[in-house]
């Protein structure tokens, strides 16, 4: 929240779309991609929604070269964008992973 205020008063929303953007195509990627993992690991769990994989393999497809291109193409932008991401990794382990747990 402060780093999205701190962007609005500089008036560089734009630089602001481009961190949110490339780190919700990353995670879209990786939520697909596991997907597929779950029906190769787990085929025998119930699903209430069955999907064929035709689908997701092309999502791939398609989404992998324009994330490559994205960092290729502004690899500081999707560097920060990586950068505040994992910057929520240590709030995780601190606050959800190390906290103490309802039995």
């Amino acid at each position: 929240c402060v780093s999205t205020l701190l962007m609005l008063t500089t008036g560089d929303i734009y630089t602001l779309i481009n961190y949110v953007g490339f780190v919700n195509y990353l995670w879209y990627g990786v939520t697909v991609a596991a997907l597929l993992l779950l029906r190769w690991r787990e085929p025998r769990l119930p699903r209430p929604v069955r999907v064929n994989l035709l689908f997701p393999i092309l999502y791939l497809l398609f989404w992998a070269p324009l994330l490559l291109f994205s960092a290729i193409l502004e690899p500081l932008v999707c560097g920060v964008g990586l950068a505040i991401m994992a910057a929520g990794a240590p709030v995780y382990l601190i606050c959800i992973r190390g906290g103490d747990k309802a039995k």
